[in-house]
């Protein structure tokens, strides 16, 4: 499967798709039947409850938060790997796959207060070591904002880092805002495609709404691939996917802030020594790349791996880490990803 249509969350508002590579090979993964049903499911609110699945031992617990559409499946290829080490866990947002529907802004902020539920519902520790993939790693950075004294360690992988748009700050705004519109519209014929019924999971589906399924031979792989299409053409996964793209990006002031910007905005500050490590992913150097990137696309890059160094900085243990890669670093090169983890696990254990 791909993830093709939630590249944006780490393009802004450019528009701009650059494909994504083959995951990783499932034989190095979990099992596909650790995916096609609910595992743990915790209360976070009254009556709603979030799907939780942690594998391994050991404290503290890595607890990992996924990019725009996705849910534990984004980190098949590295779960395993780490709870070699520790305790590690994934969840499904609210309104993804056998997480809870309910009825709200899908806002970082609304991620972060179910997060902290989570923590604490499930038992995972007084501290966490948060990791982050695109969107994830916008929330956890939110989280870790704003609730410093439980956060152990943080790992951002490719984090979706908001830009201001509009036309006193952003260059080229009417270029961009015209691509942000056009990449909205399509997100938003999904979410009515949804409402009519007219996705078919099975079918052929012309509005690139759904996974892309690949020539599964293995008939777990196949019956995984077809689960996950058949949630993503649920009304309720559509219609938060687009509201967690439109908080991400649509601006909601004259400064061209939007939601979620100004949530970071208003949250930010220094983390002090905290366990942390920015993995930047450098599209245009991956193996799998074909072409050559424009000019637009390689002024947008430089500019989103520097807003990642800042990140970096703001920890006097923070690690910034660029590797030859398109945005799903965990599946084309987990051996970062891994590395990175346990760098900061190491960090949170101290002298042994």
């Amino acid at each position: 499967m791909t993830h093709f249509r939630f590249l944006l969350a780490a393009l802004s508002v450019f528009g701009t798709l650059i494909g994504f590579t083959a995951r990783a090979d499932p034989s190095d993964s979990l099992p596909a039947s650790a995916y096609t049903h609910p595992q743990e499911r915790v209360v976070v609110a009254p009556g709603r409850r979030l799907n939780l699945y942690c594998v391994g031992e050991g404290a503290p617990t890595v607890l990992f938060d996924s990019g725009m559409g996705d849910g534990t499946l984004g980190w098949r290829t590295v779960q395993g790997e780490i709870a070699k080490t520790t305790r590690a866990c994934t969840y499904d947002r609210a309104n993804y796959f056998f997480s809870d529907v309910v009825e709200r802004r899908a806002t970082a902020q609304a991620a972060v207060d179910d997060l902290l539920a989570l923590i604490d519902n499930a038992n995972l520790g007084d501290r966490v070591i948060l990791v982050g993939h695109s969107r994830g790693g916008l929330n956890v950075r939110l989280f870790t904002y704003e609730h410093s004294s439980r956060v152990a360690g943080l790992v951002l992988v490719d984090p979706t880092v908001t830009e201001k748009l509009s036309p006193k700050t952003t260059a080229n705004y009417v270029h961009k805002y015209e691509n942000y519109l056009a990449r909205g519209q399509q997100l938003e014929n999904c979410r009515r495609a949804a409402q009519q019924h007219v996705l078919k999971p099975d079918g052929e589906d012309l509005l690139k709404c759904l996974d892309t399924i690949d020539n599964q031979q293995d008939p777990n792989e196949r019956l995984l691939a077809q689960t996950i299409r058949s949630m993503e053409a649920h009304s309720i996964y559509q219609a938060t996917l687009f509201s967690e793209r439109q908080n991400l990006f649509y601006p909601i002031d004259s400064d061209g802030d939007s939601t979620d910007g100004r949530s970071i905005a208003l949250a930010e500050h220094s983390l002090g020594d905290l366990p942390l490590a920015v993995i930047s992913a450098d599209w245009f150097k991956s193996i799998t790349f074909k072409g050559t990137p424009t000019p637009e696309q390689r002024s947008f890059l430089s500019w989103n791996s520097e807003q990642m160094r800042h990140i970096a900085e703001e920890s006097t243990r923070g690690q910034f880490i660029q590797v030859p890669s398109r945005h799903y670093v965990q599946k084309e090169r987990p051996d970062v990803v891994v590395a990175a983890i346990e760098h900061v696990i190491n960090l949170c254990r101290g002298p042994t």
